[in-house]
This record gives C-alpha cells, structure tokens and sequence, in this order.
C-alpha cells in the first residue's frame, strides 16, 4: 500500500497571513497538506488536545506561549511522534537549549528556503520512525503469539542458543519428567541425552547451525535426528528432534521440535481452531481483535469498490476510561468493557463484525445500505452504554460514550481514509449537546473533483432513498392564447437537516461523472407520476422537463420515458422535454437520434439558453423544435439596454418565421415584463409572475 503523504501540519503563528503565505510555500513546493493555524497559547492547547499532528511549525515570537512549556505539553499529549521546528532567530546556545528540550529544528527568518527542504527531511524520517514503530510492534506481536502458540502446543518444544536451552514449553518439561521450566532452561541439551548419542547430537547441532547462517536463500534448512533421552529419575527412552533455524528475543537460535505422536486428529482440529481464535479475537471481550478487525475493513472497502456492496463503519468510544480504571481497578474495568462488548453485540445484526479497536474502543462493520437504520443502531448503543451503571462501594459510576459513522461505498479509497473519517466524525461527535453521534461528511471544499462528484452522486442517491430529493414548478406563461397550463419542472435537495440545496451546487459535479443519467430518469418518473394525478383533476398542464448533457447519450432514455408515459397514460404532448443549446450542438449525432425518437413518440423539444450566439438559428437546420427559451445574456436588464432589446425582438421574429414559439424567462420586475410583451416572444417565465415551488396552482386566465 502507497504511504500516505498527507501532513497534518500546526502552525502556530501570531499572523494569520503569514501562516497562509508558509502554507501557499509549502503546497507550491509538491507537500501535501492538512493544516490548521493558532495564535495563541490557549488555542494552541485546544489544538494539540483535539488531534495528533505529524509536523507543529512555531514562529519565534507567540505571545503568551513559552516554547518550553510548549514542548514539555507536546510530549504529554502528542502521541506516535510529532516533528516541532521553530522558525526564528535563535543563538547558538539557545538553539542548543530548544534541542536538548526535545525542538528538531531551527530555521533563521533570513533562511526561510531552508524550510521546504527541512520539513520533508523531517516528515520522511518521521514516517520512518512511525514505520520503524509498526514493525516492532507486528515483531512483538508475533513473538507473543509464538510463545502462546508454543506453550498450547501438545508437542514438545525448546529453543536451543550455543548449546543452552533458552526456552521450553511444558509439554517438554513433562516429558523429561521435570516439574519446572526454570529448572531445565538452566541446562545444557547435552544433560538430556544419552552419553552415546551427546557427540553426534552437538555435531548436528553445530552443522545445522552453521549451515542455515550461510544459506543464502530466504529457506532455512530442517533436519532431525533419532537420539535416546534421559529423563531426570534417569530412564532412558527414544526419541526424534526435528531441528529447525529460528530468532527468539533477537538472538539466532534452534528449535527443537519432538512430536507427541498419540495427539488425536480431533485433539489437532481443536488446537488449529483454538490458535484462530487466539490470533483474530480480543481473549476478554471475544470480538474481533484489531489486527483482524483491519483485515475485514480492507474486505469491506474493496467489496463496496468492486461490488458496490455498501456498508458503515461504526467507532465507539468510551468516556473518561482513564478516570473510571483508576476508580474500578484493572479487574472491574475489565470487566466493564466487557459488559459494554456485550451491550454492542446485542444490538447490532447477526452479519456484522464487531471488533474491540483499542482498549476503550469499538468498532463495527454494518452491512447496510440504509442510513436510518445505521443512526437508529448507533442511537441504541448509545442510549445502551451511557444508561450502563457500575455499582461500588463508593457510589454507582455512570459509563458515556461518542459514536462517529463513516460511509464504506464505491469512492472509498481505502481502510486507512476510512479510519480517518470515522476517527473524524468520532471527534466531532464530542461536541454535539444534544447526543454524542456523527455521520461523517466530507468538507466539500476541500475535495477534488472526481472526489466531488464521488460524494454529490452518493449524496444524490441517499437523498432519492431516504425522499430528500424534490421538485419544484414555475409557471410559463402564454402571450398567445395557449390554453394550456406550462410549467418548468426544477430540481431540489434536502440535507440532513432539512437545509434545502440548489442545483448549482451538485449537477455540475454528477453531470462530471455520468451519474446525472440517474437524477434525469428520477425527474422523468416523478415529473409524469405528478402529472398523471394533475390531468385525473381536471387540470391541462404541460410539464417543460430538463434533460442533462450526459443523458442525451443515454440509450435507454427513450425507453424509460415511453415506460413512463405507459404506466401513467399520459398523453405524449404533454411533456416537452429541454436540452441546453450548445449541449446539443455538442452532441449533434445523439441529438438529432434523440429528436427523432421523441417525435416518434409525440412528444416535444424545446432548446433554452438559446440565442447568444450570432450563428444560434444554423443549429436549427439539423433539429426540429417547437420551443426556444431565451439565454438569460439576452434577457438580463432589457429595459435599461437597448442593443439587448433589439436583438431579443430579431430573435423572437426569426423564430416566429420558423414557426417556433419563444420564451423569455427572468421576468423578474414590471418594465421587463411590458418590454417582453412587445418582444413578440409567446411565453414569458420568470420571479414577477410567480417563484418556483412545490405548488402548481397559478392564476393562468389573468394572463389570457
């Protein structure tokens, strides 16, 4: 996996501009950065409490912030390592005194081009330090799952350095009738074997070693040896030691292996699945421990990649637990994280996967494509673990907990940004008054664009699940007697708090992506079904229904909207389906195709935005439209621009010569609408008549 080069950067820095210049030099120079700037101690404070930051950049001259004690803080609370350089005019002695309190770095203000090249000699040996870091725990790790794999083992097993017996499992300690390991890891293994087989054995021991120290491949050699051994009341008995090269505690030694042969198949089953166990659960609470948990995340992102099979990352963690081992002791917190285990466990579902993260933490995998049923179980484990009451002599103590969630979906990158977000949304549930649960949402600022349009599509899709995604009508009204009641059909979103959100926000980035297609075939299906129920009252509306770039392309569209007019029985003259002008030119094949097939089926044109350009009409000579809405350019102060009005009105007369009726939309005050009256224009759109909403009811006759 490609490491991350993503540095958390604090910069501590009286001058916010100055901060942003650093900041715009660092970025300039290829560094990747999530940086937040501070400038004073208190906030400083609040910053190094809330998050770990890999590189902390001071400026010399903080008011109110003692280096020194800044350090000493850093230490504190700053865990896996942070690099702090100070930028400022130091002595020597001084700068001495700053590295000996922990600083790594100090730049003079005259040498800020120092800067670049210190922070990534900085951050590089940091990311080797923390890799450094990892390995030796995975080293340690292991070495203590060796040491429970041994001491389980019904076989015999010892570690064997320069002839000394450095480690010994029990079942080898019983077999040469010894009571204690102390008592044969202070012998040599000549002790335990016959005299007549002692030379032969540390010949072999000798050329074994030897051996696999020069072997040059990555596969050490084995070998055995059938020897008599000599148990401590002296009997003698046979048996055969398989030889094999290994490390224990960072020394060469050998492992001797000497079978129990009457171990039964079923006795074997039971060990393997023991030792699973023992690899991929928390031994306390019987979840999944964390290195496993991981394994499964990677499942999970690449499920939802490759699959599109959705889920949620949940992350819980456990209040004051410091505070509460300290009132409790290690038996009773123990035992409460394993109450809370428990809690979690009964109220997730049977498929998900339940891991104790770290050890007042929780995480879980829910596989679940439904946000409301995912707040709903965070709401439960909640509700479960803060309601929890531990009982003492002293008193009860009450358990609390934060919940962040984190969508597992196609634009996941990996489980390593996963865990972000989640720890994320963890942290941000903090401060929430009302209860201690977050959703992660990315700042969509800071996305790039296929990020962007990765989110607005899966935004898109959660609000059409969960009725969030809405429409709303403007009427179009008739300068020339139509009888008929037009609208313009418009798209909206509701957030997560009922904030609505305006299309200019989020098509731009799904048109990007493609994932427009699906927003078009929602409003076709929407837009027919509200119409369907408009013409059953008695009503002869017209709905204008916008169709996006990508969707004209689309080769199934035709189809969806003839299953559409089927299943509503609506006549095909009532929807006039839109495209932008310079989109079709654009796409002059599939537009053309497309007009053909909306005709076939009786349905309309209509182009908007039409008009700016000198050559617009030349476009016309390959479509057949029966509607061109006005470009706003054309339209956009015409009662105080006489060139504008004047080539409105040669448009609208070089349309009626087409027999192509015309709509001018922004009417948006009194001296607009009576200029697009004389335009010759045969509809008119726009705020003075009527905003855009949710109702279809406007006064049409007032107009005829």
């Amino acid at each position: 996996m490609k490491q991350n080069n993503l540095i958390h950067l604090l910069l501590v820095n009286p001058s916010k501009n100055d901060a942003v210049e650093l900041s715009n030099l660092l970025r300039n120079n290829n560094l990747t950065l999530d940086s937040k700037i501070v400038s004073n101690a208190a906030l400083f404070d609040d910053a190094i409490n809330k998050k770990t930051y890999d590189i902390i950049l001071f400026k010399n001259d903080i008011a109110n912030l003692d280096i020194s004690s800044a350090l000493k803080k850093l230490n504190s609370r700053q865990k896996n390592h942070t690099i702090t350089i100070l930028l400022g005019n130091k002595t020597a002695k001084e700068t001495l005194k700053l590295f000996n309190q922990g600083i790594n770095a100090v730049i003079n203000e005259d040498s800020i081009e120092l800067i670049v090249p210190t922070i990534k000699k900085e951050f590089a040996a940091l990311k080797a330090f923390r890799s450094e870091d990892i390995l030796k725990q995975k080293l340690n790790d292991s070495e203590h799952r060796c040491h429970q794999l041994i001491d389980s083992s019904h076989d015999a097993i010892a570690y064997i350095h320069e002839g000394m017996h450095i480690f010994s499992n029990e079942p080898y300690c019983k077999m040469f009738g010894y009571n204690s390991r102390e008592d044969i890891e202070v012998m040599p293994i000549m002790d335990l074997v016959s005299s007549d087989d002692a030379a032969e054995l540390k010949k072999s021991l000798r050329y074994y070693s030897e051996s696999n120290k020069l072997s040059t491949d990555n596969t050490k050699k084995e070998s055995s040896l059938n020897v008599k051994g000599i148990k401590e009341d002296s009997t003698e008995f046979q048996i055969n030691m398989e030889f094999q090269f290994a490390s224990m505690s960072g020394e060469d030694c050998i492992q001797i292996i000497i079978r129990n042969n009457e171990i039964s198949l079923k006795a074997q089953k039971k060990l393997e699945k023991q030792l699973t166990l023992l690899n991929t659960h928390c031994q306390e609470t019987g979840l999944y421990n964390r290195h496993y948990f991981l394994t499964l995340l990677d499942k999970a992102v690449e499920d939802a990649v490759d699959n599109n099979n959705n889920s949620y990352l949940l992350f819980i963690s456990l209040n004051n637990f410091i505070n509460i081992r300290e009132s409790l002791g290690d038996i009773k917190s123990d035992k409460l994280i394993i109450d809370i285990a428990n809690l979690i466990k009964n109220i997730t579902n049977e498929g998900s996967s339940l891991a104790r993260f770290e050890s007042n933490q929780f995480s879980a995998i829910i596989n679940t494509d439904d946000e409301k049923q995912i707040l709903q179980i965070a709401k439960e484990i909640l509700e479960a673990v803060n309601t929890h009451i531990i009982d003492i002599s002293e008193g009860n103590i009450l358990t609390s907990c934060n919940i962040g969630i984190s969508k597992i979906n196609s634009s996941s990158k990996n489980s390593q940004h996963i865990l972000t977000e989640v720890r994320k949304a963890c942290a941000a549930a903090i401060t929430k008054s009302d209860q201690q649960i977050h959703l992660y949402t990315p700042d969509i600022t800071e996305l790039k664009d296929q990020e962007l349009s990765n989110y607005w599509s899966g935004e898109i899709d959660n609000a059409i699940n969960q009725k969030r995604m809405f429409l709303v009508f403007q009427p179009i009204v008739s300068l020339s007697g139509d009888v008929n009641e037009n609208f313009e059909l418009f798209i909206r979103l509701r957030d997560q708090q009922g904030n609505v959100i305006f299309p200019q926000e989020f098509l731009k980035p799904v048109e990007a992506s493609g994932h427009s297609i699906h927003v078009d075939r929602w409003i076709i299906a929407e837009a027919m079904r509200i119409l369907a129920e408009r013409v059953k009252a008695g009503h002869k509306n017209r709905f204008f229904i916008k169709l996006s770039s990508p969707s004209l392309k689309d080769k199934k569209l035709v189809s969806w909207i003839t299953h559409n007019l089927e299943r509503y029985e609506l006549n095909a003259e009532s929807v006039i389906f839109q495209v932008v002008a310079h989109q079709a030119a654009e796409n002059l094949y599939n537009i053309q195709l497309l007009d053909k097939q909306l005709h076939q089926l009786g349905c309309k044109l209509s182009f908007e935005r039409f008009g700016k350009e000198e050559n617009a009409f030349s476009l016309l000579k390959h479509i057949n439209v029966e509607f061109l809405k006005i470009d706003f350019e054309l339209v956009q102060n015409i009662s105080i621009n006489i060139e504008k009005l004047t080539k409105l009105i040669k448009v609208c007369d070089q349309a009626n010569k087409l027999n192509i009726k015309t709509i001018v939309p922004f009417v948006e005050e009194a001296g607009s609408l009576s200029l697009a009256w004389k335009s010759g224009t045969h509809y008119i759109q726009g705020d003075f008549l009527q905003k855009a909403g949710d109702s279809l009811d406007f006064d049409f006759d007032s107009f005829t």
